[in-house]
């Protein structure tokens, strides 16, 4: 057990994070580093040894939130049957459960001073130092832990629950460490705030952001599914303008999902893992409003079902049309930078 050095240095995980780094056994190949708010799953132990022994070069990112790209990236990477997912350039990695191999963990203690109080966080750092090396840190599919509920010690309380965005005890089916590594999304579907947006070049360290709406604008698609996704909003009956606004948003998540999962590449539309991954589409896309969280926790199951019709019909599409293609490179550097999701997302109200 590592605990904060410095505790009177104010609130940072940094200085702690590269603490437990140090801690590596002299004889280790690899450095399993938990945060104290982590539920492993069943048998964690074992699979964290069976990824080692398939991913023996790789920094292991054990978690994704579920209303982050990296929770975008592993829907994506369900929607293929994929066991591993690479973590998404341009956001933070994941630090709540990191398997680090040796010179992973070296390169970090000598990129980071020993007397460091800075408030920079330590997934940022992460994302930094094992970017520049060129590390590509993967994530399976489903998560091999859970965040549990708790106040957060650096102010993520701002974002809601923070769950995984799909945690393998939820599953029948479990982890599978040798299963294949999903190929790096290009375009992630991210609900925030009960709002859809694309991140685009997401397998770049530049992604641009476009409301789904100015997106299928762009691609030619203007109008695809809007009848379908009408009637079952209109089936759902919900009681304001704004839940009607966010169940449309929830079926074009999904939609797009569908949309952009290679063809020949999907399991059922209902299937356990993919069923689980819009419900913390659903659940991660309201999390950080309570006023649409409340409401979408209590009607979660009809809305889920929404989100298998839209993922359906987006299955349908790209059999009848093929996936959208990319947009030309100058339309994409005129798209707002994609990191602006975070500090002026795109809201309902705005629609």
């Amino acid at each position: 057990m590592v605990i904060d050095p410095a505790p009177g240095a104010g609130p940072g995980a940094l200085r702690t994070a590269r603490a437990a780094w140090a801690a590596v056994a002299p004889d280790a190949t690899h450095h399993v580093v938990l945060q104290d708010d982590v539920l492993p799953c069943r048998d964690f132990a074992a699979q964290v040894a069976d990824g080692i022994r398939e991913l023996p070069d790789a920094p292991l990112a054990l978690y994704a939130n579920w209303n982050s790209w990296n929770g975008a990236a592993t829907r994506a990477a369900a929607l293929q049957g994929a066991a591993w997912v690479p973590a998404v350039p341009g956001e933070w990695t994941p630090s709540l459960a990191l398997v680090l191999p040796r010179a992973d963990v070296e390169a970090l203690l000598a990129a980071v001073p020993a007397e460091v109080t800075g408030p920079e966080p330590d997934d940022t750092v992460l994302a930094r130092e094992l970017g520049r090396r060129g590390r590509r840190v993967l994530i399976p599919v489903p998560h091999w832990v859970e965040h549990a509920d708790g106040a957060s010690l650096v102010g993520n309380d701002v974002y809601g629950p923070r769950h995984s965005a799909c945690f393998a005890d939820d599953t029948a089916e479990g982890p599978d460490p040798a299963g294949p590594v999903a190929a790096a999304p290009d375009v992630l579907v991210h609900l925030f705030k009960g709002r859809v947006q694309l991140v685009l070049a997401a397998d770049t360290p530049a992604p641009r952001r476009v409301s789904r709406e100015g997106y299928l604008r762009a691609a030619g698609q203007e109008g695809r599914g809007r009848g379908r996704s009408a009637r079952a909003v209109a089936a759902l009956r919900p009681p304001s303008g704004l839940l009607g606004a966010l169940c449309e948003e929830i079926w074009y998540a999904a939609y797009l999902m569908a949309l952009h999962t290679p063809a020949g590449r999907a399991p059922a539309a209902g299937g356990d893992r993919v069923r689980l991954c819009l419900r913390s589409l659903v659940l991660g896309g309201t999390a950080d409003r309570a006023d649409l969280r409340l409401w979408a926790r209590h009607r979660v199951g009809p809305l889920v079902a929404l989100a298998e019709d839209g993922l359906r019909a987006g299955f349908d599409d790209r059999e009848a049309y093929g996936r959208p293609a990319p947009l030309p490179p100058e339309r994409l550097a005129a798209l707002p930078d994609a990191t602006l999701i975070w500090s002026r997302p795109l809201m309902l109200e705005e629609r």
